[in-house]
């Protein structure tokens, strides 16, 4: 966290300079990326001596995970940080029970690290609670990169122990299912 700090930091420092200034994060920066921290800093600066500051969107990894996949996110859907870094675990609790009460499509970061290695069990309890153990689970690592990989589960064969913070989790809702090697949520129109 204090690294992505510095980093901010010095690109606002470098831009107030005159400098232009690209600051890249993996993903969509304005998605569990920099963006927000960038400007939280920038508007911490008086208005008048504030650069040019704009958001680019970028293609966030729920969004490949789901394109690799099929068509899981054709209904509402969440995404969800196991992350409780900065968001104390009472809460993404609450979220997660919240999006499982819902029926959203939900797209989990930061699912595990070594340090974090029961959220996830957790997250998984409480969202088994209201899904079929048949639910497709689309686990996609490492996206973007040359070792990449997509592949669907369920709650059943999700195999826990491959999944890292590299690691993006699709998990679908009551109406979600897998044909032909498709990952699809229905949107509810009628097909005749």
């Amino acid at each position: 966290i204090s690294l992505e700090r510095e980093r901010c930091k010095q690109a606002l420092e470098l831009a107030k300079q005159g400098v232009k200034v690209a600051l890249i994060s993996s993903g969509d920066s304005g998605v569990y990326g920099m963006a927000g921290l960038a400007l939280e800093l920038l508007m911490m600066q008086p208005i008048e001596h504030r650069p040019f500051f704009q958001v680019h969107p970028g293609i966030s990894a729920f969004q490949m995970a789901a394109a690799k996949t099929g068509a899981p996110l054709m209904n509402d859907f969440c995404a969800i940080s196991l992350s409780d870094l900065l968001t104390p675990w009472e809460i993404i609790e609450r979220r997660l029970q919240s999006a499982a009460n819902g029926d959203f499509v939900i797209a989990i970061y930061n699912p595990r690290s070594l340090d974090r290695e029961w959220q996830l069990g957790r997250a998984l309890e409480i969202l088994r609670a209201k899904r079929s153990c048949k639910t497709p689970i689309a686990l996609s690592r490492k996206l973007g990169r040359e070792d990449e990989r997509t592949e669907i589960y369920t709650f059943k064969s999700l195999p826990i122990e491959e999944i890292d913070m590299l690691t993006v989790l699709v998990i679908g809702n009551s109406q979600s299912f897998v044909k032909d090697n498709f990952f699809v949520t229905p949107r509810g129109y009628s097909i005749s």
